[in-house]
């Protein structure tokens, strides 16, 4: 976890997934959340991990 704070990488996908987590969590909870920012944040979750999982590292 001390390795996560100092990557950005795993920083962000650690925000993402708790970010998620409270949103699930919510709406179970029976906040009226629209269906919209569950999508909004799945498509925002999806594109960040895509850019960074994909993302070919350079040659040093």
């Amino acid at each position: 976890m001390k390795n996560a704070l100092n990557d950005l990488k795993s920083f962000v996908t650690i925000a993402m997934i708790i970010i998620l987590t409270i949103i699930v969590v919510a709406d179970l909870l029976g906040s009226n959340l629209t269906d919209n920012v569950l999508i909004l944040v799945t498509n925002l979750i999806t594109s960040v991990f895509t850019y960074y999982f994909t993302k070919k590292e350079e040659d040093k």
